[in-house]
């Protein structure tokens, strides 16, 4: 089960980042400027943000078999409709409509993790689930530059002559390729999962007994007049403490995957090769983080408990991000720069397990709502990170704004350490409901 999800964040990350990928032949295609483009792609996160809540409701009333099959479904259909996309308002709606249903992914991932993993696993869990967005990112661009390639028999579009229409057109087939390949992902999952463990036929009793662990044998979805308890969520204080770790966690990410490039060009004039290289390796160092990070929340909720296991979990991870960011100033050059970015990219996957878990574990039936409200506003941050980074970086006229920026942002992360003391696990926002 936690492999379909796993897969699921494959595809999620791998329809994701496609378009951005191919962004230069995407423009040249339709004609519009690099600038027209980003604010598309911008968009995205958009939707993405505000749907989170929406779609964990749907997952914690429905279940997530038929509800993420039919998410991976939609935003699969949304990729592969970008094949026939002929003008800027048609790539903006699919886009949207994308960042509309990838949201249902994590929230409803988190609820998989909740009803198939005991609770000193989940960390672990959550991990191997993050693990599957990163390398799903890792080989989007890789792949989709492959594929375009081979639809023009190993040329660039660049280099084929002007009104060579299928060079430009590289770009169709591989989304729809795509879109392809999340549509038989959507079967396969709705095939495959169930919702709970005692409805699959491969689970014994002693398999149902260690899943279950100590909690109820079986616990109700959301009955039908229910709502997510968003009253609940807004007077938690743990949960707002949680929503400004991940907060935090995304404005430096945001930095990684958006920004990053252009400070190695004008800080360190940095080659373009150079840069995809460099970039890649805060990427990479996310991974080995989120391994560590599910196995270190895990060890300390089983040697303290939820409550010190989540919360110190995210505030060391913080403390980490905080230094490194205060170190980046005195590199002397690109690649030590780079190390210490791959130690903030390594930091912040840290926490990412312990971020999922504390969601599961006070989530109860509301597991979904409780992870979307909290990874909505984290995706705010990735939101404002490229406005963030960018306007402190040039309203210095010393050139020292990119130093400012990293600056303001280990001030950000060392709030959010200590805002993660304050993070309780134990505490569920709402009582158990038992059948």
């Amino acid at each position: 089960m936690i492999l379909l999800a796993t897969l699921t964040a494959v595809l999620l990350y791998l329809d994701r980042v496609c378009i951005s990928t191919a962004g230069n032949t995407v423009a040249q295609n339709l004609g519009i400027t690099k600038q027209q483009l980003d604010e598309v792609l911008g968009a995205f996160f958009l939707t993405y943000a505000l749907g989170q809540l929406p779609a964990g409701w749907l997952g914690d009333r429905f279940g997530a078999r038929w509800t993420l099959g039919l998410y991976i479904f939609l935003w699969s259909l949304a990729t592969g409709l970008l094949a026939f996309a002929r003008t800027l308002s048609a790539v903006l709606i699919l886009r949207l409509a994308c960042g509309l249903f990838e949201a249902g992914a994590y929230p409803l991932a988190a609820s998989i993790v909740r009803r198939w993993v005991p609770a000193r696993w989940r960390g672990t869990a959550s991990a191997c689930i993050a693990v599957g967005g990163r390398l799903g990112g890792a080989i989007a661009p890789i792949l989709t530059i492959q594929l375009m390639l081979a639809w023009t028999y190993g040329n660039e579009w660049s280099n084929l002559p002007s009104d060579a229409r299928a060079g430009l057109d590289s770009w169709r087939p591989v989304m729809g390729l795509y879109g392809l390949a999340g549509v038989i992902g959507a079967v396969i999952f709705v095939l495959l999962f169930r919702d709970w463990p005692h409805q699959h036929p491969a689970v014994n009793a002693a398999e149902l007994a260690l899943i279950r662990g100590s909690e109820p044998l079986y616990q109700s979805t959301t009955a039908p007049s229910e709502w997510p308890p968003v009253v609940a969520m807004i007077c938690s204080f743990p949960m707002w403490m949680n929503c400004a770790v991940q907060f935090s966690a995304n404005l430096g990410w945001g930095f990684l995957v958006t920004k990053f490039p252009q400070y190695l060009e004008e800080a360190f004039q940095s080659s373009q090769q150079q840069q995809g290289w460099m970039q890649s390796l805060p990427l990479a160092a996310g991974i080995i983080g989120l391994f560590l990070g599910g196995l270190f929340t895990d060890t300390l909720t089983r040697r303290f408990g939820p409550r010190w296991g989540r919360s110190l979990a995210m505030s060391a991870s913080r403390l980490f991000v905080v230094a490194s960011l205060a170190a980046v100033p005195f590199a002397g050059s690109a690649w030590t720069a780079t190390l210490l970015l791959a130690v903030v990219g390594l930091a912040t996957d840290l926490g990412t397990p312990a971020v999922w878990a504390f969601g599961q574990d006070v989530g109860g039936r509301f597991v979904g709502s409780a992870v979307g409200w909290a990874n909505m506003w984290g995706n705010f941050g990735v939101a404002v990170s490229p406005a963030f980074f960018g306007w402190i970086a040039a309203s210095s006229a010393t050139g020292t704004g990119w130093n400012q920026a990293f600056a303001a942002c280990a001030v950000v992360n060392l709030i959010a350490a200590v805002a993660a003391l304050g993070v309780n696990a134990s505490r569920p926002l709402v009582p158990a409901v038992q059948t």
